[in-house]
């Protein structure tokens, strides 16, 4: 957090990302709370869902444009112009309040969606240029929970001014003209995110290789979509990314829209003060979601939670639907947004980081024109579900099951990332788990991992390491055995053994080139004693062709000796220690020539050597040791003398303890005090 702050421009850019939601969504929040005065039922649900397709609309019919123009000029440029001219439309909406004009303050909803069409591209897509793609997924966790804070703001204050300052009325007009303090607060906020505009540094624009003017006639003949459409979907990477953010806000859209005329139903009460705080306590839990994804991504971008998040939206939904309790459903819209925060984040990172600078505006338009269909789509749908006399009730079950297929789809596409998550836990109940080394994997592009094979759970180990999914290559008599092969094929093992060798080292090349990570144990076997074993030579068929080769060495340390390695029954009890044990997982940097089975294994003892300097630098001293596993065996026999004394551990800590307390009456030296401590433990009695 604190490095991603001094980064700079990185906190003029969190002002322009707080005061730019707070005033798109305080005029959005003002038109709504005049409806909901001035309105009820069916009537209220589709005016509400109307004010959100105005919104909404502007994104799908500038898609295009926005990303031409996002394309052609610098992103830092782009931000000034639209702040600036943001001020002039502030302005607008503020004497359309003044003038008491709804009709007029409702057309201005679109033009201000307008502005925030061609601003949006700009304003994600320079984050990248301000931080890095290192630090992507933390400032990407930040700028979504400030932004969600904003959200918060203004739905409480601009509610709270307008529940204290409005005139009841069944004329929106007249309320309008009430609360035009609220437009003159609207200019103010627009005003300052224009002047941080100014103190961002400044980025040319990427070089592209379209240096035409903007063509009517490929826009209006839909020649521009097609174009921009094929190169979002173009990277499968990026176009998953874009549906399921579409899901979600087009389910935000559904909650927002109709949550007013649910609330109103179950409890008989328009209060907009009340809703508005239900609501914004989901802002509450994407703010705490999007701290933990932006945690959980701080130096890589953590895809496993995205099926997490999905399944808790759909839990979070369900119970909403079905409560009557003001108290439940409050809990019910944390959890939605605390679930949200996991799915969006490491998905708007994704976005950012394999999307190419030249391209960056059109993809980030392009993101922008999905989402706002999604969401135009999921508005329809809650006009249907009313017109079709079915239920608030019956709509969020309906978009909760979405949310569970999405979900499921979600495990179905990362199984090895989902899985990494529990997998993590599993492993820290029992072991201190340490990563060496973790920036040496690239974030993207094929990879072969090559190193050390010590115990029966090396896979599950690398996985939990890996920010990245990895297909492992198991020897195929295991592989076949009936009661497993359905999970291997699951998670896409690649079986390799006599007869089949040349099928798997093409299936190996496959992955690789198709930018997958594949991991291989090049010793063919599980240590029988520890050591680093020769390596076979089967790999280089993998990478010999292979133009971009990039092998990554790693290097396993502290499995050796656990129930899950080769080590026999005595070596175990020796080495079983009190308490967790400690795994190190170290990445060499990558390799990207060929390298032969010899250097190979060379490279992987050079990893060992500098894994056991860095457990060594974090041991406590000897004493320390001694005293976990005298304390761990405390009945066990620890010392004797010819004279037929026999002391156990815990007496031994005891004896430790006494002379340790009269050297300390006697010695008045403290450093000499406490050497004698340590020593004590090693002097015979």
């Amino acid at each position: 957090m604190k490095e991603l702050l001094k980064i700079r421009g990185f906190l003029p850019y969190l002002a322009i990302a707080f005061l730019n939601a707070s005033v798109d969504l305080a005029h959005k929040i003002t038109i709504q709370n005049v409806l909901l005065k001035s309105f009820d039922g069916d009537t209220l649900v589709v005016l509400t869902a109307l004010v959100n397709a105005m919104i909404l609309l502007p994104f799908v019919f500038l898609f295009s444009p926005a990303g031409f123009i996002n394309d052609k000029y610098s992103h830092t440029k782009v931000i000034r112009y639209a702040a600036v001219v943001g001020v002039f439309i502030s302005f607008a909406i503020f004497l359309s309040y003044l003038a008491g004009a709804f009709e007029i303050a409702f057309i201005l909803t679109l033009i201000l969606a307008a502005q925030s069409a061609v601003y949006s591209p700009a304003k994600y897509g320079i984050i990248k240029s301000i931080v890095g793609t290192e630090h992507l997924g933390a400032a990407n966790g930040i700028i979504q929970a400030l932004t969600i804070l904003a959200i918060l703001f203004s739905s409480f204050a601009f509610s709270y001014i307008f529940e204290v300052i409005y005139v009841a009325s069944d004329n929106p007009s007249d309320i309008l003209s009430s609360i035009y303090f609220i437009g003159f607060l609207i200019v103010i906020f627009s005003a300052l995110e224009a002047i941080f505009s100014f103190k961002l540094p400044f980025f040319s624009a990427a070089e592209s290789e379209e240096k035409t003017q903007f063509s009517a006639k490929k826009y209006f003949s839909l020649s521009y979509l097609k174009e921009n459409v094929k190169l979002v979907r173009s990277d499968k990477n990026i176009w998953l990314s874009i549906i399921g953010l579409s899901i979600f806000w087009g389910v935000s859209q559904v909650i927002v829209a109709a949550f007013p005329a649910h609330y109103k139903m179950l409890f008989n009460d328009d209060n907009a003060l009340v809703i508005q705080m239900i609501l914004a306590i989901s802002g509450i839990g994407l703010i705490f979601g999007s701290y933990i994804a932006g945690a959980m991504s701080k130096y890589h971008i953590e895809l496993g939670i995205v099926p997490l998040g999905a399944l808790g939206l759909f839990l979070s939904l369900f119970f909403l639907a079905s409560s009557g309790s003001v108290a439940i459903i409050s809990f019910c819209s944390f959890c939605f947004g605390l679930f949200g925060g996991l799915l969006i984040v490491p998905l708007n990172a994704t976005i950012q980081f394999f999307a190419p600078e030249a391209s960056m505006g059109k993809i980030l338009a392009g993101n922008n024109f999905v989402q706002n269909i999604a969401m135009i789509g999921f508005l329809l749908l809650s006009i249907a579900f009313v017109y079709a006399d079915i239920s608030t009730t019956g709509l969020f079950i309906f978009v909760a099951v979405v949310c569970f297929i999405g979900s499921l789809y979600a495990i179905l596409q990362v199984p090895h990332l989902f899985t990494r998550l529990f997998l993590l836990v599993f492993l820290k109940t029992g072991y201190r788990f340490h990563v060496e080394g973790l920036k040496n994997l690239p974030q993207s592009g094929g990879v072969l991992l090559l190193g050390n094979h010590i115990s029966w759970i090396d896979w599950l180990v690398l996985q939990a390491a890996s920010p990245r999914a990895i297909k492992f290559v198991m020897y195929r008599g295991i592989y076949n055995k009936w009661y497993l092969t359905w999970i291997f094929k699951f998670f896409k093992v690649i079986p390799i053994g006599a007869g089949s060798s040349k099928e798997s080292i093409e299936t190996i090349r496959q992955y690789l080139e198709n930018g997958e990570v594949v991991a291989l144990f090049p010793e063919g076997h599980i240590s029988y004693n520890g050591q680093i074993n020769e390596f076979q030579r089967g790999y280089e068929l993998s990478i010999k062709e292979w133009q971009d080769v990039c092998v990554v060495p790693f290097y396993l340390r502290g499995l050796w000796g656990s129930s899950f390695s080769r080590a026999d029954a005595h070596y175990k009890e020796l080495t079983k220690q009190r308490g967790k044990r400690d795994i190190i997982v170290a990445f060499g940097k990558p390799i990207r020539e060929f390298i032969d089975h010899v250097a190979m294994k060379q490279k992987v003892v050079e990893l060992s050597f500098s894994s056991w300097e860095n457990f060594i630098a974090r041991q406590q001293p000897l004493t320390h040791h001694w005293l976990d596993m005298a304390k761990g065996n405390s009945l066990r026999e620890c010392v004797a003398d010819s004279m037929g004394t026999e002391l156990t551990n815990a007496k031994f800590i005891s004896a430790v303890l006494v002379f340790s307390k009269l050297f300390k009456q006697t010695l008045t030296n403290e450093k000499m005090s406490a050497y004698c401590c340590q020593v004590l433990p090693w002097v015979p009695l």
